[in-house]
């Protein structure tokens, strides 16, 4: 990976299809290349049960998400946020895109990172925008690094 002063600790208490960890640290890192983001990221790889857990306790909505996204207020190239990832979702819509449950948490992850660099998903263009940056992102990643997930 680049020399990018980045750090990615990875926690999975969800079982499943779970990418290969030292694969999603390199894709993060790839990506905070691409996005000038320096720091610690942690990322955290929950079941449904845990990820509803945080979307009622910090957005007060029942029910589980795919992603939720916590960044810091510290300055840049400290710690820079957490990202929590629902296995179980990700599985789910892994299955209506037709790809790997493995693919689904990288690409959710690497989604969160983009809300950590500022991206946001409030309106439909923001959308757009934020995952036409998410698949430029990933299929450079995976062209790069052609591995399976």
């Amino acid at each position: 990976m680049p020399g990018t002063p980045f750090f990615t600790g990875i926690n999975v208490t969800a079982s499943g299809a779970i990418p290969d960890l030292k694969r999603l640290s390199d894709l993060m890192s790839f990506a905070a290349d691409r996005e000038q983001i320096r720091g610690e990221l942690g990322i955290w790889l929950c079941t449904d049960d845990e990820i509803a857990g945080l979307h009622l306790q910090y957005m007060n909505i029942p029910g589980a998400t795919d992603v939720i996204t916590f960044p810091s207020d510290e300055e840049p190239g400290g710690y820079i946020g957490d990202i929590a990832v629902s296995v179980d979702t990700a599985a789910v819509q892994a299955s209506d895109a037709g790809h790997s449950t493995a693919r689904e948490v990288a690409y959710l992850c690497l989604h969160g990172l983009l809300h950590i660099a500022g991206y946001d998903d409030l309106d439909p263009d923001s959308r757009r925008e934020m995952i036409a940056r998410q698949d430029v992102i990933l299929e450079a990643f995976e062209r790069e690094y052609p591995d399976e997930w």
